[in-house]
Parts: C-alpha cells; sequence; structure tokens
C-alpha cells in the first residue's frame, strides 16, 4: 500500500490529513530534525507517530481523555491531557527546564477562530534558541485561518516568515451535503530564529484567491453541473 511507503512507521491512517499535507509534514520534519518538538491537537496519533520518527522528544497535548486509549504511545512522546490554554506554557517551561530547544511545534487542536489564535499566542511567548518551525492545520478553514491571521506574528520579533498557504486547503469531499460543503485541510508555516528580524513582518497568503473561492463555492455547490 502507498501509505506504507510514503509514511513508513506511522501508527494509524485515521488522521485528518491529506496526502499533500503528510508529504509536507515529513519534508519539514526530516529537514529539521528537531531535538525538542511540540504537538497540540493528537486525536488518533497520526501526525504523532510521523513527528516521533524524525524527533528526539515531543511533548503532546490533547484536551480528551481518551486519547491514551487510541494509539501506542512512542517512547519519545510525553502526552499531557488538559486543557492547552494551561499546558501550552507549561510545557515551553519544560523544555527550558530540559535546557532542548523547541524547534517543532504543530498546532491543530480547538478549531475556532478565538482557540486558534490563543494556542498561536501562547507558543509566540517563547524565544528559539535554535530555528524553529510553527505548523498549523486546517488554514483553508474560514475560522482557523481567522485565528491564524489574527495571532500575534508581529509582536514577536524572532518570527521572519509566515505563509498561510504553505499547503493550501481545500473542499473536502465527505463533507459535501445537499449541494453545500466545507472548506478544511492546509497548513500555515512559520519560520523563528535566534536572531530578531528586521523590519516589520509580512504575514503571506499565497493561495488567497483560491481559498477564498474554494470558501465561497462551498456554500452552494448546486451551481456545479455534473
Amino acid at each position: 500500500m502507498y501509505q506504507e511507503l510514503l509514511f513508513p512507521g506511522v501508527l494509524c491512517d485515521n488522521w485528518q490529513m491529506m496526502d499533500s499535507e503528510r508529504i509536507a509534514l515529513t519534508g519539514v520534519l526530516a529537514r529539521v530534525r528537531p531535538r525538542g518538538a511540540l504537538e497540540v491537537g493528537v486525536y488518533y496519533g497520526g501526525s504523532l507517530s510521523l513527528a516521533a520518527q524524525y524527533s528526539e522528544y515531543i511533548l503532546a497535548i490533547d484536551i480528551e481523555p481518551a486519547v491514551r486509549e487510541r494509539f501506542s504511545k512512542p517512547d519519545n512522546v510525553e502526552l499531557l491531557i488538559g486543557n492547552s490554554q494551561q499546558l501550552i506554557p507549561w510545557a515551553l517551561a519544560r523544555f527550558e527546564q530540559l535546557g532542548l530547544p523547541l524547534e517543532y511545534v504543530l498546532i491543530d487542536a480547538d478549531h475556532s477562530a478565538q482557540g486558534v489564535r490563543r494556542d498561536l499566542n501562547l507558543v509566540l511567548q517563547y524565544r528559539p534558541h535554535k530555528p524553529m518551525v510553527i505548523l498549523a492545520h486546517d488554514s483553508g478553514n474560514v475560522e482557523c485561518r481567522k485565528g491564524m491571521l489574527s495571532a500575534s506574528w508581529n509582536e514577536n520579533p524572532y518570527v521572519h516568515f509566515v505563509q498561510c498557504d504553505f499547503v493550501p486547503g481545500q473542499i473536502i469531499e465527505h463533507s459535501i451535503q445537499n449541494g453545500r460543503g466545507e472548506v478544511w485541510g492546509g497548513l500555515a508555516l512559520a519560520y523563528l530564529d535566534p536572531q530578531p528580524r528586521a523590519g516589520d513582518l509580512v504575514v503571506s497568503q499565497g493561495a488567497a484567491t483560491m481559498v477564498r473561492g474554494a470558501q465561497l463555492l462551498a456554500k452552494d455547490l448546486s451551481v456545479i453541473q455534473t
């Protein structure tokens, strides 16, 4: 099966990412090979089991206690059950305590605009010791995108690059009912560096027109003649 060829060692196939997103995650992780990694939102552990193959140590946060029973936790993962508002600051302090640089973060938990913004802003309190990548899932979704665009990127002087459409979102086929659909998926990527940036930060939206078109079209798919 091609998933086994492309994503060996992933413990389940029940994770809510498109193949393009999985390949993108694999590429980022293979390039960064983080010593310290943080994943906010675990679900069935798909992206977590991928990240575990490339990371020295991962703190993974989820609010749902049932997560513990959904997959076999890799040895280099510490799973934290609770509210991200309390646990993200704790996780950042834990990396400092361990002397491990945080180099990779995936945000994929609360999908409200407020929740996405909150989780990102909490992570943005961190001052990187090494080059660091933040990825946020579902940048194509209206609410998630609002949260990403309204996060306090500019207030962190170590953020050098933000691209909301590192992987663009799309209308998800299984979400289509009664001529209406929803846009999900997509990965936003931010790059942080220990050296402060010079000048203002531009938050890029490389596929803004396409994503906005999909969001508008998803509201009334009956206009498409099959």
